[in-house]
């Protein structure tokens, strides 16, 4: 790393991101002038991906298009600025550096407002960051177990679940350490975020605040802090609706499906809806990619000539990329994946149940040296080339699917096997596929899997396309459509050959329906911001 050229670079006015700044420069004409010190004040988080530039940049234009507002920034750059350890990131993580890297997207979303509200790092607290780091060292040097860290509460912000996912995606590592000293610092981190934030929240009194994802310490503790001092909190990190608006007792971004059979059964009339969703998930299972996985990189279903391993009666483990959030959905028995996975193997092994291992299809590389790391602990693991597609392995004989919260769950169940499941996963609601709350319950499920059970695969399949409407089709078709715009201008924006026009052109139609109108009504109709209207 030559460090001219890093200064360099930082030191510029704009990021590097050819993209961000062309999103710049195509969104200056929403550009307003700084409200009244008097409007309704709105935070939103300066997170640093061109898609969220736009999309913030969209809302906040066609709010100020109906009311005065006061628009303020979250900087929540950090101990994320750079992923690995070593001095060179160290350098990169910190001030000035960070701050110079952080101010180049402070320059872009320039075109929602030049007022930051409050950064998750900067010197204007000394006092205060050395008290954090003075009670996160003692914090760190007093934990026992990864049980114990998920439990971590900060001045009655929950933490333990952020600092986690936190250690886990930027250590990286694939399990949580309690002797690394990383591990201290992202705790110190969730300390200083939960000062700051409780001190702007509290102070500003903003009416609402925009969000991406509330997953990490980045995202999460600010979202939590919003709720907890009264503060209107919505997020735009799910593919299942456009923004949802977040509670004390629902904080995480992705999609609350507890109700979902219930929801079902009050739909008017379902049979169009069950049937478009029969098709999708056939598309999907075909090896197509259907609106609910348009994230993946490759379907789990393509075709394929790989061999097929016999996989008659066995249980089959689909992993999870290990350095992704575990902690996206609540109630996760396990701290981490690679818990979760060691976990799993040996209660199978001890209950002399043949199992099959699947890596996830689109993990990232670091992946592969923890998939070698699990073959040098358990030698005699079966591992089944991501190419297999899952339809074969059904075909193959597999008796069950094992997963943490996966999609697989209802795939498989539509294909007639069942699925165990140790999270709040999507399909909650629903009995094909059983969920163990603790991991007493959860090591019952395994040594349980292959038993001969009377399973209706007929009422399973119902119940998985019950699940696929609630998911992807229950709501109003306008809603469904800002949805289906929302993931499109995503995909355009993470899409390196598409051309800037046509990223552009993306958000530009999302901002024209009336959905979207809507929805910035309904932004709008709270006391807060009605006084400001009238």
């Amino acid at each position: 790393m030559n460090p001219f050229r890093v200064l360099h670079r930082l030191t510029r006015r704009l990021p590097a991101d050819e993209r961000a700044q062309r999103m710049h420069a195509a969104l200056l004409p929403l550009r307003a002038s700084p409200g009244a010190p008097d409007a309704a004040r709105v935070t939103v988080q300066c997170v640093q991906d061109s898609h969220y530039l736009a999309l913030f940049t969209h809302l906040i234009h066609a709010l100020r298009q109906r009311t005065a507002l006061r628009v303020e920034l979250f900087v929540p750059r950090s101990f994320d600025a750079a992923i690995g350890t070593g001095w060179k990131l160290s350098l990169l993580r910190a001030f000035p550096l960070g701050r110079l890297q952080s101010d180049q997207w402070v320059r872009l979303y320039e075109v929602l407002s030049k007022r930051v509200g409050y950064r998750s790092s900067s010197l204007d607290h000394p006092l205060g960051d050395l008290v954090d780091a003075w009670r996160s060292w003692r914090l760190w040097r007093r934990l026992e177990s990864a049980d114990a860290l998920e439990a971590v509460v900060i001045d009655g912000v929950p933490c333990g679940d952020l600092v986690i996912d936190s250690y886990l995606r930027f250590r990286p590592s694939p399990r949580v350490n309690l002797d690394d000293p990383f591990l201290a610092l992202v705790l110190w981190q969730a300390h200083r975020d939960v000062r700051r934030a409780r001190r702007y929240f509290r102070r500003a009194r903003p009416v609402l605040y925009l969000t991406s994802y509330t997953t990490y310490v980045q995202h999460g503790v600010a979202a939590r802090v919003a709720l907890q001092e009264g503060v209107r909190v919505f997020s735009f990190g799910n593919f299942q609706e456009f923004g949802k608006r977040l509670s004390t007792d629902d904080s995480y971004h992705t999609r609350n499906t507890l109700h979902y059979r219930r929801d079902f059964e009050q739909l008017g009339d379902p049979a169009p809806l069950l049937q478009e969703a029969r098709r999708q998930l056939e598309t999907r299972l075909s090896g197509g990619i259907d609106t609910a996985t348009a994230y993946m990189a490759a379907s789990a279903y393509r075709e394929t000539t790989q061999k097929v391993p016999d996989a008659r009666g066995a249980v089959v483990i689909f992993l999870h990329d290990f350095y992704d959030s575990p902690h996206v959905y609540a109630d996760l028995v396990f701290p981490d994946f690679w818990e979760w996975i060691c976990f799993t193997v040996e209660t199978l092994r001890a209950a002399g149940i043949r199992f099959l291992v699947k890596p996830h299809p689109n993990q990232i590389a670091l992946s592969d040296r923890v998939i070698d790391e699990l073959k040098q602990r358990f030698p005699e693991l079966e591992l089944i080339s991501p190419a297999v597609t899952n339809r074969q392995l059904v075909d193959a004989g597999m008796a069950c699917a094992v997963t943490v919260y996966g999609t697989v769950a209802h795939e498989m169940a539509y294909l007639g096997v069942p699925a165990i499941a140790c999270a709040r996963h999507p399909h909650i609601a629903f009995d094909f596929c059983r969920t163990a709350r603790s991991r007493a319950e959860y090591a019952e499920l395994l040594r349980c899997a292959t038993t001969e059970q009377a399973y209706d695969r007929e009422a399973m399949r119902s119940q998985v396309l019950q699940f696929y409407v609630m998911h992807n089709l229950g709501s109003p078709a306008p809603e469904r459509e800002l949805r289906d715009a929302l993931i499109a201008s995503w995909m355009k924006c993470h899409d390196d050959d598409a051309p800037p026009a046509a990223i552009v052109q993306a958000f530009e139609t999302m901002a024209s329906l009336g959905g979207f109108e809507t929805f910035v009504g309904r932004l709008l109709r709270d006391p807060p911001l009605q006084r400001v209207c009238q």
